[in-house]
């Protein structure tokens, strides 16, 4: 079992600082579509490789909460951007709903447990994982029942917070872990950067799309 505990470890490290690295590369292509795409699919296959190993952890090994409230969120939020991207204007099917219903659930009992068990937790970092999560996944089901007409050209958007919120959750562990006498400042700060990315980037394509359309209006005239 310790073989299997050290391996899984080794696996979970390397994929983990693998994403970050074709995470980085996967941004600096934005605008080469095709580079973007191919690096953009390394990076969820490195997610994937990273939540499963993490949850083989938590079920198996041991039981942090931190580290499975970003198991989650980086799991759901990467699923979601990519269902986001390949969805664009279409409806999200009655199963992604289901996934989002299931991550929510899941989260609130290890949370509603960690409180009633008590021990050692910071219900600061677990509880604004939590809620970034709730936002996410509550913005999903909103969208789905409610403001799907409203709020389907909103897919790149959706896209780009999604997956950097992922890229975010894998920063927010590797920091954390490495820098675990800093906490919660080495969890929380990794977060605050990358919402600071989020808003720039966003920024930065609803002023192209902006320039774009005043463009086409000139051109119109």
């Amino acid at each position: 079992m310790q073989t299997l505990h050290t391996l899984n470890i080794f696996t979970h490290i390397l994929f983990g600082t693998l994403a970050l690295i074709v995470g980085l590369i996967t941004l600096f292509y934005q605008n080469w579509p095709q580079r973007h795409i191919r690096y953009g699919r390394y990076f969820l296959y490195m997610l994937t490789v990273v939540v499963a190993t993490a949850c083989i952890g938590i079920i198996l090994f041991r039981s942090n909460p931190f580290l499975l409230m970003l198991t989650l969120l980086g799991g759901y939020v990467g699923y979601s951007g990519y269902r986001a991207v390949r969805l664009r204007e279409q409806r999200a099917s009655g199963t992604d709903m289901l996934i989002a219903i299931s991550t929510l659930v899941a989260g609130g009992i290890y949370i509603r447990t960690m409180q009633l068990a008590g021990g050692s937790w910071s219900p600061v970092v677990v509880y604004s994982t939590m809620l970034a999560l709730v936002m996410v996944a509550g913005y999903d089901l909103l969208k789905y029942v409610w403001l799907y007409n409203r709020l389907k050209t909103w897919w790149l958007y959706e896209h780009i917070y999604k997956m950097m919120s992922a890229y975010s959750a894998i920063l927010s562990a590797f920091s954390g872990t490495v820098l675990a006498h800093y906490k919660p400042y080495s969890q929380i700060l990794p977060s605050l950067i990358c919402i600071w990315a989020i808003v720039y980037f966003i920024w930065k394509r609803v002023r192209n799309r902006s320039r774009v359309s005043r463009l086409h209006t000139i051109n119109r005239i």
